[in-house]
């Protein structure tokens, strides 16, 4: 095997989420990840310790770049802002909900009619499908 093609195992995760959320940040930053013994820690849980848990392999070359992200997502360099960070970003909050969505919900609780409803677009006070 060439050893542009070797693969090398970069992290490994008891939890197969967390594994492939990792490897879908890897592939976000352009590293070809296979994400391995996922269904068998899904469908034995009782077997991810003696498995070696949730496997990330890359190619060899990507390997130090690939636990680089890894190391900064450990460290939360990913993480999405708190809802108090978030709001003083936007002080005004977007109302997505419009009075057709209002009624339909109704109608769907009170009398178990799903009505058709029209959500507002992000920003505007138009309607739309």
């Amino acid at each position: 095997m060439s050893e542009r093609r070797m693969q090398v195992i970069v992290a490994r995760y008891t939890d197969p989420l967390e594994a492939q959320i990792a490897g879908g940040l890897l592939q976000a930053e352009g590293i070809a990840v296979h994400v391995g013994d996922t269904h068998t820690a899904l469908a034995n849980w009782e077997w991810r310790l003696a498995i070696g848990g949730v496997k990330l392999h890359v190619a060899a070359a990507q390997a130090e770049r690939a636990r680089d992200v890894l190391r900064r997502l450990d460290a939360g360099e990913f993480a999405l802002p708190s809802e108090d960070d978030a709001a003083s970003v936007s002080a005004t909050p977007v109302d997505r909900e419009s009075l057709s969505s209002r009624l339909a919900w109704i109608a769907l609780v009170v009398l178990s009619l799903p009505v058709p409803w029209r959500r507002r677009r992000s920003g505007t006070g138009d309607t739309s499908t």
